[in-house]
This record gives structure tokens, C-alpha cells and sequence, in this order.
């Protein structure tokens, strides 16, 4: 590894628990009512289908059938993990099979 190489993924280690340790302090700083709770914990969720919809939207036929595949578990109950887990394997299969 070259020095230019560890030097660039240091300075990323340290962008990144600076940002994440920011949010802690401000929020620390404020009264988080339940409400606002509850909004912060649809957040995760909405980053990820952000990232998901234009692939199922400009996708073809493995992407339509994946997203019914991840459909029918958060349907039945499972949990995300279990969701995205499922959802990985079914677009790995449908891509392979069409």
C-alpha cells in the first residue's frame, strides 16, 4: 500500500466518525420528543429505498421479479435483514437465470 493510498483511506476513517460523532453531539443538544423519534427511525429505510427504486424502475424482468420476491417477505413479516438478504439472493438468481 503506498502512502498516498493510506493517507487517502485515514482521511476518510476520520470524515466519517466526525460526521457521525457531529450528529450524536447536535441531537444530544436538543429535547428528541417521540415524535421526532419515530420520524428519525423511518430514515434508514428511506435511504435505502431511495438507493433501490431507480434500479427497479429502469429495471427489466430480474429487477421486477427480485422486488416481488422482497415483497412477499416484508409481507409475510420478516424482518429488513431477512428482506434485503432474500432480495440479494433473488437478483443474483434472476440475473443469472434471464
Amino acid at each position: 500500500m503506498t502512502a498516498v493510498s493510506f493517507l487517502t483511506i485515514l482521511g476518510m476513517c476520520i470524515a466519517t466518525y466526525v460526521t457521525r460523532m457531529s450528529g450524536f453531539y447536535i441531537a444530544s443538544r436538543f429535547e428528541m420528543t417521540p415524535r421526532f423519534k419515530t420520524a428519525l427511525a423511518g430514515v434508514p429505510i428511506a435511504i435505502i429505498v431511495s438507493i433501490i427504486a431507480p434500479s427497479i424502475i429502469e429495471g427489466g424482468v430480474p429487477e421486477y421479479l427480485a422486488s416481488a420476491v422482497v415483497l412477499i417477505f416484508a409481507l409475510r413479516k420478516f424482518g429488513l435483514i431477512t428482506c434485503l438478504v432474500a432480495g440479494i439472493i433473488a437478483i443474483n438468481l434472476f440475473r443469472y437465470l434471464f
